[in-house]
């Protein structure tokens, strides 16, 4: 079973939704959020690509403090955030063209779903009884 580690993933608006445990991939560089395919999303980390938080005590109340080792990354980026020497790596155009061209993809050659008929039932419905209430055939 391989080792997980805490994962803070922020998103564009600079908000962290959720800090979860995420398997180390084989190699133990990164970090396996999403293997493959349009969503892939496996961050490298780095010796100082993380921040340790105090956590409870060792030993309920005597003993030294834990502390709990927490990486961060932006979402979809190829690298978590290195605290040393302030980089912060964003996603990568190309993989984001490329996942889109993916998902484009897929529907080439599906027809759009047209507006529903029923609704234009329920518009045209609408548009005649404004019409005669304001012609001032219905009281």
């Amino acid at each position: 079973m391989s080792k997980k580690v805490n994962l803070a993933i922020i998103d564009t608006d600079l908000k962290i939704r959720e800090i979860k445990k995420y398997p180390l991939s084989a190699n133990g560089r990164q970090i396996d959020v999403v293997h493959g395919g349009e969503n892939h999303f496996m961050p490298q980390i780095t010796n100082t690509s993380y921040l340790e938080f105090p956590s409870w005590k060792r030993f309920f109340l005597f003993g030294e403090r834990t502390h709990k080792r927490v990486y961060f990354a932006m979402n979809k980026a190829k690298k978590c955030i290195d605290f040393e020497s302030g980089e912060v790596f964003l996603p990568s155009p190309e993989e984001m063209k490329k996942a889109l061209g993916a998902t484009m993809l897929s529907k080439l050659g599906k027809p759009e779903t047209p507006f529903p008929l029923w609704m234009l039932y329920i518009i045209l419905l609408c548009v005649i009884g404004i019409t005669l209430k304001v012609f001032g055939v219905i009281a």
